[in-house]
């Protein structure tokens, strides 16, 4: 009995596998500009992923590894100090432009 049960539980485990081993690329986010698909509210939301993918492609930074400007926040500021004044990222860099410093410029 315990040898059946136990087979059972390997067929089962192996054939759960497979299904979701076979989930098609198409599963992967989805970023439209700023926002990412989201399917349990039918619709384009904004995410923060997708801004920061957004960035990344406006200012020319790599998006992911160790200096991404989706793992790194210095690499974020940086991005942005470049590329910010682009009307694309102007809202999303905000905070990390040199005029939002709160000092005047000369």
């Amino acid at each position: 009995m315990m040898k059946t049960a136990f087979a059972l539980a390997a067929i089962g485990g192996a054939s759960l596998f497979a299904i979701t081993s076979a989930v098609p690329a198409d599963a992967a986010i989805k970023c439209q500009g700023r926002n990412m698909w989201n399917s349990a509210a039918g619709g384009w939301i904004p995410q923060p992923y997708c801004e920061d993918k957004l960035i990344a492609y406006v200012s020319g930074y790599p998006f992911n590894g160790p200096n991404g400007v989706r793992k790194n926040p210095s690499v974020k500021a940086e991005a942005c100090r470049f590329a910010g004044s682009d009307i694309r990222i102007r809202d999303l860099c905000a905070g990390h432009l040199p005029e939002d410093d709160g000092r005047s410029r000369r």
